[in-house]
């Protein structure tokens, strides 16, 4: 690996970012997904916020490798994965692709191993989170080094936790205390806890006592520990009356999906891209964040981070695992906490992401929730079971049907 040096970097965006790499070719000398000594990457964009996001990883890599130099280009998120195989296929395939949530199974075919490359350029995965990088291997190979880990945490309310004297969460508490807290807070009009849909809140919540959500056959619908999930969702709102019951909306999308952000709730579960939003919203001295709450207090993380990963066909083989290293180092993402509220997949890059973020004490929530994670696969029907369950779980919240009977309906449905 190259020493890295400090450089920096003024930013123009004409369509795609381009900025700084070196060639050191490993494949002799070819040029699929390369411009000129310009890796090409293809990765979602929807907006602004997307051409933003990539151009600062960019500007990040940069920042450890002056001598990098990447593009993107790409679709909205709704049609990147797929187009993705096509893409692949296609004989303008890029050297860098990248994946969300750990969704690589489905591409590995058109995907470079990493492991020789690891081993090659001594890179130490050690830095990283071990769940992401479960995430983002099959069969025990490594196919994309993750960049932005998307840890499931509760964010609450510190005023509305004031007024109704309740302390606030530590990173041991019960599934009981975070009951206790809803039903303090749940008083004049406010719900102490926003209910999620689908599949993510009954994953993050068997994740945290440690049971995963689904194997290399797909998502444990037979699991006790599904059910106790899902069962607990509906018990909040039902038998504890601290939150909105979820009901039928038309496109299938939560009336009371921000209730969080507009002060209808005091807690909410939630990925940490929504922290920002939640901070513009609230005050950023009003949001805080907790670990999700556990049955034996020690709760672990549940993890849907991103990576980068390398064609098959990419020309330089080499020259992409080096843009990679640069932009996943910890230089590279420390410089990216400065611009945006991304949470870095390398620990020791967490500490500059808790000072940006507005408080040094959300290190100590993230680190358990990445360090001590409990890693799942990523199921191939994941969307399919989404909808299945955003349409048949607001039965179970109507008292239409029980618990079991919706998840036997969402079986049946996944197995047409």
């Amino acid at each position: 690996m190259r020493s890295r040096g400090r450089l920096g970097v003024s930013v123009v965006v004409a369509g795609a970012l381009v900025l700084g790499l070196a060639a050191c070719s490993r494949d002799g000398g070819g040029t699929s997904g390369l411009d000129g000594d310009t890796l090409e990457m293809y990765t979602w964009i929807g907006g602004e916020a997307d051409k933003q996001q990539w151009s600062d990883y960019i500007a990040g890599g940069v920042h450890a490798d002056p001598e990098m130099k990447v593009s993107f280009s790409g679709p909205p998120i709704g049609d990147y994965y797929t187009k993705l195989p096509t893409v692949m296929r296609s004989n303008s395939a890029p050297c860098l692709v990248t994946f969300q949530n750990g969704r690589v199974n489905q591409y590995v075919e058109g995907l470079e191993p990493l492991d020789d490359l690891v081993q090659e350029n001594s890179l130490d995965l050690s830095a990283y989170s071990s769940a992401m990088l479960e995430q983002l291997s099959v069969d025990g190979k490594l196919y994309s080094i993750p960049f932005n880990a998307g840890p499931t945490v509760i964010l609450y309310n510190r005023q509305m936790f004031k007024d109704a004297g309740v302390a606030e969460p530590t990173n041991d508490w019960t599934t009981d205390d975070f009951i206790a807290a809803a039903k303090a807070t749940t008083k004049d009009g406010v719900y102490g806890f926003a209910i999620p849909q689908a599949s993510n809140p009954i994953a993050t919540l068997m994740a945290a006592d440690g049971h995963p959500w689904a194997d290399e056959n797909g998502p444990l619908i037979d699991d006790p520990n599904f059910h106790d999930a899902l069962q607990l969702l509906v018990d909040l709102s039902n038998k504890h009356k601290v939150a909105k019951p979820l009901e039928a909306a038309a496109g299938g999308t939560f009336p009371d999906i921000d209730a969080f952000n507009t002060g209808q709730a005091a807690m909410e579960m939630q990925g940490l891209w929504d922290l920002q939003h939640a901070q513009e919203s609230l005050g950023k001295d009003n949001v805080g964040i907790a670990v999700i709450p556990s049955k034996s207090g020690a709760s672990k993380g549940f993890i849907g981070g991103s990576g980068f990963a390398i064609t098959k066909t990419c020309g330089d083989k080499q020259k992409a695992f080096e843009a990679i290293e640069a932009m996943t180092s910890k230089s590279g993402l420390e410089f990216v906490t400065t611009s945006q509220a991304s949470v870095p997949a390398r620990l020791d890059a967490l500490d500059a992401w808790s000072t940006n973020a507005g408080s040094p004490e959300f290190a100590s929530v993230i680190e358990q929730m990445t360090g001590d994670a409990t890693p799942s696969p990523v199921p191939p029907n994941q969307a399919e079971l989404d909808t299945l369950l955003t349409q048949y779980e607001v039965d179970a919240f109507s008292g239409k049907s029980t618990v079991e009977e919706v998840l036997q309906q969402v079986k049946a449905g996944l197995a047409q």
